[in-house]
């Protein structure tokens, strides 16, 4: 069908309510009505249509339920599979009829991406100045590449570092840096900086495509061989004389790329050839190559790590690697005790910007080691609080417990009515209350902007009402002047939650700990891996503990079910803590991560000094979203601990120390 079909906000009504107008101050919240069984199934199947590429569905709904709460979300599945022929009248149609929506504001996103891939930037720059969000790095490179196409301004720095921080570039970064390598206005030397960072990453082939065209004849050809075979390309160019074709600047780039390669599969290999054959490369480049081989054995917690991340400062001072590097670099030097490499490393990730309490946190910890305790006290001061992970670390470097301050007094009833007839709220019940969560979330959180903190705690009570559990959490978490821990450490389930953790043995306070950072409480939610329940368990893993718990009545439609889930999960849980001896830091990463995992990685520490405390066990998990769980866990862990207690907690004696198993471990089952 030619054009958008976006309805009309004023036509007749229809079976999904219109917001009405503000109750009264004392009134209960308003919530949209929910639909019958029938409407429901037009609604979701209108949404998956949309999906497959299917406009038609949405279409003829939209026709049902036209100036209703969910037309705006019915329009634009309607729009988004038509976008790579409708015009510009189309989208201006779409904004007239919902305007002030969430949805014209994704739509926006979604047609400047359409208008920059056409290079059509009149229109681009008509539309761009409304994108609300500003959440799309592609769309800012498109918005670059246009004030370069129609103003010739100078947009070369701001592309690159957009280019330079997506792993894979992106098509709006992608174009608006072909556009500047076209015209001459990206220096050849940028090009090749990018090409290496597609090394770097493991995306050769990718940079190779994306760029070879740039160089001379022949570079696809050389390229490939850089990455498919960089042994005996090293070593071919090493036999026909090093010195000599490091001289040529374009062999120079090939043998980098090439170094970059084998750094990144063989670190040893790597610094044996830069030691021995390419120890002529130009410092910066030494440098360079010295980082990724340290990365690469930070990663696979190698010894030679700090040693190797070392010889990158000596090869050349003044070079500033990327954040991951320095960040590797930190890890490695923490984990292997040398604290004037992790101060100096610490240091420049601070310097340059990084907000992470990490790294304040590890500098402060450099710098008490070095015998500075007065510089490293106030550091610590700095970042101390009760409620993440190093604001807790630190909390217990001041030699203080973790207590939890006086909570906010709750919000009042009028207050709660009153932000409950947010048009943008009563869409996302909506959406909550026929589970499309996807689409729910994003409205919601697109309704957070501008509240000041009474309302978000208000719209946080609304959604603990509704029990949408990660709503009241998140929306919660944005609170600046205070903390409601009614709110952001919810304890819904609580019989079924402590009942699991008295049966199997687990602390109640990381049972709740792993279950806000799992599934936020949301008990019918499954992952894209097929993960279901509060506690994220696979359906093989869910039949096999059934099995060994003796749950003989166990069936698999069962895993959602909020007691069956729990029991199953801490049950696997407690086999876990009593693998790793009772560590919850292991446990915790062998649930995310699968239990042979945190196996190897406990041995990180120094031959003659195994052990390594918990904090640094958790910041040198090699894999990020391991590494971040296990933090946050921990971390709900000790509050939770805090609330059911009325105690104060020490995090750091929670994570107690890691180290190699005194006898020889058995493997509990995968999740």
């Amino acid at each position: 069908m030619p054009g958008f079909a976006v309805g009309s906000a004023r036509a007749q009504s229809a079976p999904l309510p219109a917001v009405s107008a503000p109750a009264a101050m004392a009134a209960p919240p308003q919530l949209p009505a929910p639909l019958d069984a029938a409407d429901a199934q037009v609604v979701v199947d209108a949404e998956q249509a949309s999906l497959r590429g299917d406009p038609e569905p949405a279409q003829q709904a939209l026709q049902r339920f036209r100036g209703s709460l969910l037309a705006p979300w019915l329009a634009y599945w309607a729009v988004k599979p038509t976008l790579t022929h409708a015009t510009q009248q189309d989208f201006d149609d779409f904004a007239a009829t919902y305007p002030h929506t969430y949805v014209l504001d994704r739509l926006r996103d979604d047609w400047l991406l359409e208008l920059g891939k056409r290079q059509d930037w009149v229109d681009f720059d008509q539309v761009y100045p409304r994108f609300i969000m500003r959440d799309d790095p592609q769309v800012e490179c498109y918005a670059l590449q246009s004030r370069f196409a129609t103003a010739g301004s100078d947009v070369t720095a701001a592309v690159f570092r957009l280019w330079m921080a997506h792993p894979a570039g992106g098509p709006g970064c992608n174009s608006a840096a072909k556009a500047l390598l076209q015209a001459g206005a990206m220096p050849r030397a940028l090009l090749w900086q990018r090409l290496r960072r597609f090394y770097e990453d493991g995306r050769a082939r990718e940079g190779r495509d994306l760029l070879a065209p740039f160089l001379p004849v022949g570079s696809w050809r050389i390229l490939a061989q850089t990455d498919g075979d960089s042994v005996r390309y090293l070593l071919d160019t090493a036999r026909g004389g090093a010195a000599a074709a490091i001289a040529d600047p374009h062999r120079r780039q090939y043998i980098v790329l090439a170094l970059l390669t084998m750094a990144r599969q063989d670190p040893a290999q790597a610094a044996r050839l830069l030691d021995q054959q390419f120890d002529v490369l130009p410092a910066r480049d030494r440098a360079q190559l010295w980082g990724r081989i340290g990365l690469s054995a930070a990663l696979a917690l190698r010894p030679e790590a700090a040693r190797w991340f070392a010889r990158m400062g000596a090869a050349d001072p003044d070079y500033r690697p990327s954040d991951t590097v320095l960040a590797w670099e930190a890890r490695a030097a923490i984990r292997l005790r040398d604290w004037p490499l992790a101060r100096t490393a610490t240091g420049a990730l601070i310097a340059g910007g990084s907000k992470d309490p990490a790294w304040t946190y590890w500098h402060a910890r450099a710098l008490e080691s070095e015998g500075h305790p007065i510089e490293a006290r106030a550091l610590f001061a700095q970042i101390a609080n009760p409620w993440d992970f190093y604001g807790q670390l630190a909390t217990d470097a001041l030699g203080m417990k973790i207590s939890l301050p006086a909570p906010l007094p709750p919000p009042s009833p009028s207050l709660v009515a009153q932000e409950s007839q947010r048009a943008g709220i009563q869409r996302a019940l909506a959406l909550f209350q026929l589970d499309l969560r996807s689409e729910a979330v994003r409205e919601w959180n697109f309704s957070l902007r501008g509240l000041d903190d009474p309302q978000l705690q208000a719209v946080a009570a609304l959604a603990c009402r509704q029990r949408l559990w990660d709503r009241c959490i998140n929306t919660s978490e944005h609170i600046a002047g205070g903390v409601d821990w009614s709110q952001r450490y919810v304890m819904p389930y609580g019989n079924a939650i402590g009942d699991a953790a008295r049966t199997e043995g687990v602390s109640e306070a990381f049972l709740y700990g792993l279950i806000r950072q799992e599934s936020r409480f949301v008990a019918n939610i499954r992952s894209w891996v097929g993960a279901s329940g509060l506690m994220q368990l696979m359906p093989a893993t869910a039949r096999l503990v059934a099995r060994r718990i003796g749950l003989a009545d166990y069936r698999p439609d069962q895993i959602a079910d909020v007691a069956t889930n729990v029991q199953l999960g801490s049950a696997y849980l407690g086999g876990l803590l009593q693998q790793f001896d009772g560590s919850e830091a292991l446990a915790a990463a062998g649930y995310n991560a699968g239990p042979g995992r945190p196996l190897r990685w406990r041995a990180m520490g120094l031959p003659d000094q195994p052990d390594v405390s918990g904090a640094v066990f958790a910041e040198n998990i090699p894999i990020p979203e391991t590494r971040d769980y296990v933090k946050r866990v921990l971390a709900n862990a000790t509050v939770y601990a805090a609330m059911l207690s009325g105690k104060p907690q020490s995090l750091q004696a929670r994570l107690g120390r890691i180290g190699p198993p005194s006898t020889e471990p058995v493997l509990a089952l995968g999740r």
